[in-house]
């Protein structure tokens, strides 16, 4: 009789794990991702934002009226890559196709397959997100912000989170809280403030400064690729180009937040006077306009932050999400990207709720490292190296950097070397991957065999040129 009223709580227990109530703090990409893909799996889903909706009006109107105040970087230029785009064909197909109807262009990748990534700028891909979610039966969207989070005592050894306190909306209870806040995530106080541990934290200040310039361009013009981002090379700054939906685009330009001339790039003629001292960006610049001013972004860092040490969990009924777990520079993109693989990864987890607290946040930061950390490792490696190049500093001849310069010189004349690099580019294969393909390796080691000391060819305006055009 014990056993089998032991079997009927056990079961009655999964039965209500199997739809779980489910907090989700934040209504950026990872955290709309995140709210799409559990409520699919059958959960229910509150899911905090004090930003409001997205404006009607369409496409243009989402980027210009849209007040993201949790996203300053929501107007910058945005590469969305073939991993987020994958996950979006599988968990939210709908949103591809209103992405589409609203001027977002499908773009097939040279990866040997179907692989897609689309051309939209960040706010109108967000705003599509946003409203199939909070249409949603699953989903309750509240106009609110968490205050702090609702413990229900340490009973593993660490505090059991088990609701949130909200500023305007009293406490709401939950099996799992999962923080989607971003990069200003509050986390280590709201663990403090229950009497736990902040969030083990890994930084690296990444020492750049980005100016953003967007366009629209003329009737009857194109854009000269449609790869996003594309990357040209200067000895001093980067400069890329992102296309976007509905005829705009972006070129943005990356310059060591120490250089003392960068400020002045925020001028809007002398930008364009830059921008079309660098030959190949001219090709983007003559069909197109100027529209509104250029706009910076500086202050970024790789972080890592992480909710388990030794082998054992800080916190339970919590985890991070997204850029509030690991955000990365984002010249490559990948933050779009990496917050929709994240998400789809902790909806996986949702699914286990019925194991202990403890094991469960362990699965989830498992499952999140075999995620995220990889793509964070190479971004440090990649920054430190880059940051050293802008400030003058000595060329990277590790030997990790001699293998990128050998793949990027490889990708434009060996056909398998590209599909290979393209497939790194959109995260579609990881790097350790990539180096485990026979035919690769070989390659990339004979280049460097004949080419001991390969380097990328720069293009644009020397440094005393560059001080001239902007100071002049």
């Amino acid at each position: 009789m014990h056993g089998r009223r032991h079997t009927a709580l056990r079961d009655a227990r999964e039965a209500r794990l199997t739809m779980a109530d489910i907090i989700v703090l934040g209504a950026g990409v990872a955290g709309l991702g995140l709210a799409a893909f559990a409520a699919r799996r059958g959960h229910r889903v509150t899911l905090v934002e004090r930003d409001g909706p997205p404006p009607e009006g369409g496409a243009h109107a989402e980027v210009a009226d849209w007040r993201r105040r949790g996203v300053p970087h929501a107007r910058q230029g945005h590469a969305l890559l073939g991993l987020g785009i994958g996950v979006l064909r599988e968990e939210c197909p709908e949103v591809l196709a209103d992405l589409t109807d609203r001027g977002a262009v499908p773009v097939a990748l040279e990866t040997g397959g179907d692989d897609l990534g689309l051309l939209s700028r960040r706010l109108v891909f967000e705003a599509a997100l946003r409203r199939r979610v909070a249409a949603d039966p699953a989903v309750a969207l509240l106009h609110d912000r968490a205050t702090s989070l609702v413990s229900a005592g340490a009973p593993h050894g660490v505090p059991h989170v088990c609701g949130v306190r909200l500023a305007e909306g009293g406490e709401v209870p939950a099996d799992v809280v999962l923080d989607a806040t971003g990069r200003r995530s509050a986390a280590a106080a709201w663990l403090t403030g229950i009497g736990g541990t902040p969030p083990r934290e890994t930084a690296q200040s990444c020492g750049f400064s980005y100016i953003a310039q967007e366009f629209a361009l003329r009737g009857g013009s194109r854009f000269p690729s449609l790869r996003a981002p594309v990357v040209y090379e200067l000895d001093f700054a980067t400069v890329l180009a992102f296309p976007g939906d509905n005829g705009r685009f972006h070129l943005s330009t990356t310059v060591s937040s120490h250089d003392p001339v960068r400020t002045r790039l925020l001028e809007r003629a002398v930008y364009l006077r830059f921008l079309a001292s660098v030959d190949p960006v001219r090709d983007w610049l003559g069909g197109a306009a100027p529209v509104g001013d250029p706009m910076p972004m500086a202050g970024l860092e790789n972080r890592h932050r992480s909710l388990a040490v030794d082998g054992a969990p800080l916190v339970t009924g919590f985890a991070l999400v997204g850029d509030a777990c690991v955000q990365t520079n984002p010249t490559f993109g990948r933050g779009v990207s990496l917050g929709l693989a994240h998400a789809r990864t902790l909806a996986d987890q949702l699914g286990r709720l019925d194991r202990e607290p403890a094991d469960w946040a362990m699965e989830t930061h498992e499952a999140t490292e075999r995620c995220l950390r990889q793509w964070f490792e190479q971004q440090v490696a990649t920054d430190a190296a880059r940051l050293a190049e802008l400030a003058g500093g000595a060329r990277d001849d590790s030997l990790p950097a001699r293998v990128l310069t050998a793949l990027a010189v490889l990708r434009e004349e060996d056909e398998h070397v590209r599909i290979a690099a393209e497939r790194v580019y959109h995260m579609l294969l990881t790097p350790a991957e990539l180096m485990r393909d026979r035919k690769v390796a070989r390659r990339v080691l004979a280049f460097l065999r004949e080419h001991p000391d390969p380097r990328r060819d720069h293009v644009g305006p020397d440094r005393q040129d560059f001080e001239r055009l902007v100071t002049g």
